[in-house]
């Protein structure tokens, strides 16, 4: 039942406008918990910046670039490969050192 499509279209609110989304069931939660982080942070930058009267291009790239950046500081938290490539090595060290006993 999760893997269904709606039969239309959901409407998600992102700022001052609707479009329409066609997703899995299974996939609303996300998509409308996506639409309002991308509201509130618009809002967020416009209020800041509400006395420089920037245009709401110049606010979309802005929001545009701190999920940006959000994305690439959680893919470098998470990547592990440095952790485990170091581990490798001083496990190879150690049964080295092992045998030499």
């Amino acid at each position: 039942m999760e893997d269904e499509y709606f039969p239309n279209p959901i409407q998600l609110k992102i700022v001052d406008k609707h479009f329409p989304y066609s997703c899995k069931r299974k996939d609303e939660q996300n998509l409308r918990k996506a639409a309002t982080n991308v509201t509130d942070k618009y809002m967020a930058y416009s209020s800041y910046y509400s006395g420089t009267r920037l245009p709401m291009t110049d606010l979309v790239k802005l929001v545009a670039f701190h999920f940006s950046l959000e994305l690439l500081e959680n893919t470098q938290r998470e990547d592990m490969t440095p952790f485990v490539n170091k581990i490798e090595q001083l496990n190879t060290e150690l049964e080295q050192y092992i045998q030499a006993l």
